[in-house]
């Protein structure tokens, strides 16, 4: 677990409490992170009444302010609301002690660094397993359908091997399909492999079938994280909801993102898409030299083809993997110049990628 200083306990718990407010949601305490981080970092008590002084609306609404009243009897009544959901704050703060979760927020410099270079990130996160891969100097993210191809689950499993032995952390959605050929591939070569979650932390992993790899990958060095508390109850279509968010952080957490296999219509397109508008480097497995024409009519590499005209990166041949790699390299310059690691890459190493 990530070692915590005083001020990160009570702003976690800060995040937490604002969380449970009726009608404030992520974006809005976002939002605060980001406009009162001074005042929120340097006030040792964080309680109703400082919550009320940050005069934002959706937060007055919650603790019951009004305008007519006295001051003194506006927080009295926001300390009540507040106690009572930091009350519920500190039962999930217990709950993540219990299961071994790091409770990450956007202050500590052990949140992911990447992600707070998109418009929109969770304002807090969960993580078990090592903390310190969601910062590790290359990342990519990889992707594709819950039914590849018998071939694509030899190539994907053959591409994370490859890039793992290069110190990348593979980063997935734990689903079935091209995620489990991803983080498969990773532990293959025992590297790291990070797992986004649509769940609570604490609770057994969606699909159900891979808790096992779920285990190998906390146990292998890498990472499950979540934004979801642990204890939180999920309907179906909270998780629908849910599995969108994970698509979008996957890229999030990574300086390029490849799809191994998917149609148009196929749910990686949201990680793809959310890639595409943050510019971070997208690749598709192109089959073309392989399958001839075949490749552009079948439909389960419709979101291939259409990513390939749009101008991602094609990989198949071992030299692609390489500029691939250039492009992340490049990326990561351009987002982090000046922190450590990210050394140059060159085509001195060309890789064996399938032979």
């Amino acid at each position: 677990m990530v070692g915590l200083e005083p001020g990160d306990r009570c702003v976690n718990t800060f995040i937490l409490t604002l969380m449970e407010l009726p009608g404030v949601g992520a974006r809005t305490v976002q939002k605060i992170l980001e406009d009162k981080r001074l005042i929120v970092e340097s006030t040792e008590v964080l309680d109703g009444e400082f919550a009320l002084a940050l005069n934002v609306g959706a937060v007055n609404k919650a603790l019951a302010y009004d305008p007519i009243d006295s001051p003194d009897a506006n927080a009295e009544r926001a300390d009540a609301i507040w106690m009572e959901a930091e009350g519920v704050a500190d039962m999930i703060v217990e709950r993540a002690n219990d299961c071994g979760a790091s409770i990450l927020n956007p202050y500590m410099s052990a949140y992911p660094r990447r992600l707070l270079l998109n418009k929109r990130y969770p304002p807090i996160l969960f993580c078990r397993g090592d903390a310190a891969v969601l910062n590790a100097e290359k990342a990519v993210a990889i992707i594709g359908t819950r039914e590849p191809t018998d071939f694509g689950k030899r190539m994907g499993t053959r591409l994370a091997e490859v890039l793992a032995a290069d110190e990348y952390v593979i980063v997935s959605g734990l689903a079935l399909g091209c995620d489990t050929v991803g983080h498969e591939g990773a532990l293959l070569a025992e590297g790291k492999t990070i797992a986004v979650l649509p769940t609570p932390i604490d609770a057994p992993v969606y699909p159900s079938q891979n808790q096992g790899l779920a285990d190998r990958i906390v146990g292998g060095g890498g990472a499950l994280v979540s934004e979801y508390a642990p204890g939180a109850m999920l309907h179906d279509k909270q998780l629908v909801s849910n599995l969108v968010a994970r698509d979008e952080w996957q890229p999030g957490l990574s300086d390029g993102v490849i799809a191994i296999e998917t149609s148009v219509a196929g749910g990686t397109n949201h990680a793809m898409k959310h890639a595409q508008g943050t510019n971070t480097p997208i690749a598709v497995f192109d089959y073309s030299s392989r399958m001839g024409e075949d490749f552009y009519a079948d439909e389960r590499f419709g979101g291939n083809v259409k990513y390939l005209k749009d101008g991602a990166f094609p990989i198949f041949e071992a030299s692609t993997i390489e500029d691939f790699k250039i492009a992340m390299e490049s990326y990561r310059q351009r987002n982090f110049r000046g922190a450590s690691g990210g050394t140059a890459l060159g085509r001195d190493s060309q890789l064996n990628l399938f032979g």
